[in-house]
């Protein structure tokens, strides 16, 4: 398989990313270089004051939701590592290298942001309470199965996945402390991260869905996706004390199914077509063009690029 997928194969005859071959996915890198963001450029001078206004309750829910996302970021950048090795197409390489750096930018924010919160004893707390959830197992046997899978196109799909599912519940929680007007610096740095999150799972969809020559079955992309929701799920009505902050679990719950039933339709959009153009190996002039003209009416990525060959 991997001698015959074009993401996969050897480009040992292009020295240099131009002329590029792959418009597409080169719009895409472009769009996340655009919107790289360091920490220097987060300020939680506020979020300090504000910090000493918030009762215990609200303290206590911050810690899990801070912990929760740190423990789960730590593991998601090795399924990137994994899937970055096997890809030999110089565009989609550009991309996943970036990806990773911003992956290591979240982390750094989440480390700035509960340390500066939380003192050493509350984070070894809420980190051995979040280790022994049996949720956290689930999330961490679940990343270990597929990215260890030896399809790729499994993979790419987990991905997708994680990105879209894992710590949904933790993001929706930080958005709705944000219309309380708490903690802006912290509410400001989860947007630029969702934002980048969203940007990496349009990415892999757009992997699996227009670059890929590997059969999937419905069922097994159903499987990928359900196994992740059901553990998302679990830490929704076990782990997060939604109660304390007016939440509903059951709005929790019903959202990410919704956002796991669009995932799934992402996936599968007109798959049945892009295989046929695929099967022709037409994968330099034509497909670059063609993929193009597509993501310029699907996808909501900027638009930046050099003057390119097709």
């Amino acid at each position: 398989m991997s001698k015959q997928e074009p993401l996969l194969r050897d480009n040992k005859d292009r020295f240099v990313i131009f002329p590029v071959k792959h418009n597409d996915i080169w719009d895409a890198y472009k769009a996340i270089e655009a919107n790289f963001w360091t920490l220097g450029q987060i300020d939680i001078q506020k979020d300090l004051v504000a910090w000493e206004e918030l009762n215990g309750e609200k303290r206590q829910f911050l810690n899990k939701v801070l912990g929760l996302i740190l423990s789960t970021e730590k593991n998601l950048s090795g399924l990137t590592k994994k899937i970055s090795e096997k890809i030999n197409l110089p565009e989609a390489r550009s991309f996943l290298d970036l990806q990773l750096v911003m992956e290591n930018t979240h982390t750094e924010a989440y480390s700035m942001c509960i340390n500066s919160f939380f003192n050493t004893t509350l984070q070894e707390e809420i980190f051995k309470e979040i280790q022994k959830h049996p949720a956290t197992i689930a999330r961490e046997e679940w990343l270990q199965k597929w990215s260890n899978s030896t399809s790729f196109a499994e993979k790419l799909v987990a991905l997708a996945t994680a990105k879209s599912i894992f710590s949904y519940s933790s993001f929706a929680s930080i958005f709705w402390i944000k219309n309380c007007g708490l903690i802006p610096g912290l509410c400001y740095t989860y947007e630029m991260i969702y934002r980048d999150k969203a940007l990496h799972r349009d990415f892999a969809v757009q992997l699996f869905r227009d670059h890929l020559l590997e059969e999937i079955s419905d069922k097994k992309i159903q499987q990928i996706i359900g196994e992740a929701v059901a553990i998302e799920k679990e830490f929704i009505a076990e782990f997060l004390p939604l109660d304390l902050i007016e939440l509903k679990t059951k709005s929790l719950t019903e959202y990410l199914e919704y956002e796991s039933r669009r995932l799934f339709t992402d996936l599968m959009l007109n798959r049945s077509i892009i295989r046929e153009d695929l099967a022709k190996e037409i994968l330099v002039s034509k497909r670059a063009q063609d993929f193009s003209q597509i993501n310029k009416t699907d996808k909501e990525f900027n638009k930046v690029s050099k003057k390119t060959d097709l």
